[in-house]
């Protein structure tokens, strides 16, 4: 099973570099800012820690038991790891950790659909002044053509996509951890 979750989150950091090399052909900025970078420290400051934690226990051999670690790093992140401690500087590295991938999740969030907002408002109100300056004959010519160049910006569609890309990035491994927590132990 612990391998299982080292490749899946290869293979999650895999798909989100190939999402900044998308956003690279495209030239978009926003994407790499406020999508690419929290999604990387969120994954990794949670799901590649405990990919880190479960190579130090194979190369220690040691008995820590990893969802405990995981579990109580939410929980109680200040408290003494015990027996759980697989290295030096573990508690403070886990607050650290722990404050970034909170601060990740609503830098993936928010920012973008009110960007991608302002910049659909600027463009249009560009646009807009440009039309008024136009002469009568191309409006009699093009009289849709405001139509056409302005593009419908729907805010909360934005929103709620925002909102699936930063859930999808813990839906797998959420299910990993019902799966073992509760499905697992339900059959034993």
């Amino acid at each position: 099973m612990k391998m299982s979750i080292l490749l899946g989150v290869a293979q999650m950091n895999l798909g989100i570099l190939l999402s900044y090399f998308n956003a690279r052909y495209f030239s978009s900025s926003v994407d790499i800012r406020y999508q690419f970078v929290p999604q990387m420290i969120f994954l990794n400051s949670l799901f590649g820690y405990l990919s880190l934690l479960i190579i130090i226990k194979w190369c220690t051999g040691s008995q820590a038991d990893l969802y405990h670690v995981m579990i109580y790093m939410f929980l109680s992140p200040t408290d003494n790891l015990g027996e759980n401690q697989l290295f030096w500087g573990q508690r403070p590295l886990q607050i650290v950790l722990l404050l970034l991938a909170l601060i990740a999740v609503p830098w993936m969030l928010f920012p973008k659909p009110f960007i991608l907002r302002k910049l659909h408002l600027e463009r249009f109100q560009g646009r807009s002044y440009g039309m008024l300056i136009s002469s009568e004959m191309d409006l009699e010519v093009e009289p849709d053509s405001a139509r056409q160049h302005h593009e419908e910006f729907n805010f909360s569609e934005v929103f709620v996509h925002q909102m699936i890309h930063s859930i999808d990035l813990a839906h797998s491994e959420l299910s990993t951890v019902f799966y073992e927590k509760v499905l697992l132990l339900a059959w034993g």
